[in-house]
C-alpha cells in the first residue's frame, strides 16, 4: 500500500512556487489509478516523487511524508525505490540503454541483479504473452513509437516489479498501438499489479482504471471511482480540463474555414537511397490555404516522409508542385514552411522561453511574446529552461514559435501529443484564427478528437498514398472512425 499524507513540493529553480500543494492520496495493491488533469496541474511531478526522480535529479522542498508497505519512501536509496516500482516515461526513448531491443528487455533485471535463468525465463514468459517475437533482436532505431512503448513495458514487467507507474503512455501512439497498451494493461491488472497511470488520453481505459484522481494547480480536486467518473457530463469533463471519454462525447467542428487558394500536389514520388519501391506515391491533390487539413493513417503510412517532403527536407523527390501556376521545388517549399516535429525536445535549442521565440523572429516585441504565450498557456513560465517544462508546455512552446515565423504554411507532427482537452482546444481556437488570416494548416495527427474538433479536411494515408480525402463533418463521423481505427 501507498500512503501519500500532506505532501507538497517546489522544484528549486521557481523560487518557492508550489507544484504539489496538501497531496492525501492512498493507493491500495492491486488498485489501478488514473491521475488525470490540465498539463502543468502535478502529474508529472507526483509520479517523479513516487519513482525518487525527486530528489534524486530534481531538486526541491519537500514536505510530507510518503510511505510504501509503511515504510518512509524519502529514507530509500535509489535503487532500493528502483526494486519497488517500475517506470514507463512518455518518451520511452529517453529510458533505453541498449541499441538492441532483446538486450533493451533484459537490461533493468540484469541491472537490479535477478538471476539469469529467472531473466531468460521471465523474458520468454513476457514475449509470448504479449505478442512480441516479431520486436525481438531488433534495431531500436527501427522501431515505430509504439513499439518502443511496448518494449518499454515489457522490459519493466519482465522485471518483475509489483507497482509499475505510466506517465502519459499513449501520447505519442496510434490507435493500433493503444490497443496493445491496452490489452496490456488489462494483463497487469488481472495479475494484481498496482498500476499508477498520469494520462490526458481516457477513452482506451475507461473500464480498467478503478479510480480517477483529478487535479488542479497541484492539487487533488476530486477522487472519483469508476462508476463515479462515468457519470461526469461533457460539461463536467471540459471544467476539469479532460478530454471525452467516449466517441459519442466528441464535438464536431461548428465553424468551417474556407479556402481560397490551393498548392496543387500534381505528382510527389520518393524513394529512399537504395531502395527501389516508392514509400510515397501521391496522385492529384489540392491543399487549401487559409484551411485546416489533417493527415490521418497508421504509423508507417507515409504521413511523416510526405511532411518532410513538402517541408524541402528531401531535395530527391519526383515531384511536381504549384502554386498560381508557379512551379515550386524543395529549396522554395523551404522558405515557404515551418514544421513542428513529434519529438520538440530535438527543436528547442536556448535557455529561457523568452529566446526560443525570438529564434523564430529576432524583431518580435516584449508584449508580442507574452501575448502569444498567454494565448497557449505557458505565459507564468517565461523565465524557465525550455526542457524543464513538462512535454505538454514543451510542445506549445514549439507551436508558439512556428507561429512567430511568419512562413504561410505551417505543418504539425502530433501537436495535440501531451495535451488536456483544455489546452487542445485553445490550440484548435489558436490554429483556426491562422487559417483565417490565410495560412496553410497541415496536421499530421492520430487524435481523433482533435481532428473532429479542429480540421476543415481529412486526407487518410495508406502505403504512401492519400487513399481518401473528405470534409470533417458529423456525416463522416463513421468514416472517420473506420480510417483512424476506432
Amino acid at each position: 500500500m501507498i500512503e501519500i499524507n500532506d505532501v507538497s513540493f517546489s522544484y528549486k529553480q521557481t523560487d518557492g512556487m508550489q507544484q504539489l500543494k496538501d497531496i492525501n492520496l492512498n493507493i491500495h495493491k492491486g488498485e489501478v489509478i488514473c491521475l488525470a488533469g490540465a498539463s502543468g496541474c502535478g502529474k508529472s511531478t507526483l509520479i517523479r516523487l513516487l519513482n525518487g526522480i525527486i530528489p534524486t535529479f530534481f531538486q526541491g522542498d519537500i514536505s510530507g511524508v510518503i510511505k510504501v508497505d509503511n515504510q518512509s519512501l524519502f529514507d530509500q536509496s535509489m535503487d532500493d525505490i528502483s526494486r519497488w516500482y517500475g517506470t514507463v516515461f512518455q518518451n520511452p526513448r529517453t529510458q533505453f540503454f541498449c541499441l538492441n531491443t532483446t538486450r533493451e528487455l533484459a537490461f533493468e533485471s540484469e541491472n537490479i541483479g535477478l538471476p539469469a535463468t529467472q531473466i531468460v525465463e521471465s523474458l520468454t514468459q513476457s514475449v509470448e504473452k504479449f505478442e512480441l517475437e516479431q520486436l525481438l533482436d531488433r534495431s531500436i532505431f527501427e522501431l515505430s513509437g509504439g513499439e518502443k512503448q511496448l518494449i518499454a513495458c515489457a522490459s519493466v514487467y519482465i522485471t518483475g516489479h509489483q507497482c509499475i507507474i505510466l506517465d502519459e503512455p499513449s501520447s505519442n501512439l496510434d490507435i493500433k498501438a493503444i490497443k496493445k497498451l491496452k490489452r496490456m494493461l488489462e494483463i497487469w491488472k488481472a495479475e494484481g499489479k498496482t498500476i499508477i497511470i498520469a494520462e490526458h488520453r481516457l477513452h482506451y481505459m475507461i473500464d480498467i482504471v478503478d479510480t480517477f484522481v483529478i487535479m488542479e494547480q497541484g492539487r487533488i480536486v476530486n477522487e472519483l471511482t469508476n462508476q463515479a467518473f462515468k457519470q461526469l457530463t461533457t460539461e463536467d469533463l471540459q471544467q476539469y480540463g479532460l478530454r471525452s471519454t467516449t466517441i459519442e462525447q466528441i464535438q464536431f467542428k461548428s465553424v468551417k474555414n474556407q479556402g481560397y487558394r490551393t498548392l496543387n500536389i500534381e505528382r510527389l514520388q520518393f524513394k529512399y537511397q537504395g531502395q527501389q519501391s516508392l514509400v510515397l506515391n501521391i496522385s492529384p491533390v489540392k491543399l487549401e490555404f487559409g484551411a485546416i487539413t489533417a493527415i490521418i493513417g497508421e504509423n508507417g503510412a507515409g504521413k511523416s516522409t510526405l511532411a518532410r517532403c513538402l517541408t524541402g527536407l528531401e531535395r530527391k523527390m519526383n515531384a511536381q508542385i504549384t502554386i498560381d501556376d508557379q512551379s515550386l521545388n524543395a529549396k522554395d517549399l523551404a522558405k515557404m514552411v515551418f514544421q513542428v516535429f513529434q519529438d520538440v525536445n530535438n527543436q528547442l535549442f536556448t535557455e529561457s522561453i523568452e529566446a526560443e521565440l525570438r529564434l523564430s523572429n529576432d524583431s518580435i516585441a516584449e508584449d508580442q511574446i507574452v501575448k502569444r504565450l498567454r494565448e497557449l498557456g505557458i505565459s507564468e513560465h517565461i523565465e524557465r529552461h525550455p526542457l524543464s517544462l513538462s512535454g505538454g508546455e514543451m510542445q506549445r512552446l514549439a507551436i508558439a514559435s512556428a507561429l512567430e515565423s511568419n512562413r504561410k504554411i505551417l505543418i504539425f507532427d502530433e501537436p495535440s501529443s501531451g495535451l488536456d482537452g483544455r489546452n487542445m482546444r485553445k490550440l484548435s481556437t489558436l490554429l483556426n484564427e491562422l487559417a483565417r488570416f490565410g495560412h496553410m494548416i497541415l496536421i499530421i495527427t492520430h487524435d481523433f478528437e482533435f481532428v473532429t474538433y479542429c480540421a476543415d479536411h481529412i486526407a487518410t494515408m495508406e502505403n504512401g498514398q492519400i487513399i481518401d480525402y473528405c470534409d470533417n463533418n458529423p456525416l463522416n463521423r463513421d468514416r472517420l472512425a473506420h480510417y483512424i481505427g476506432l
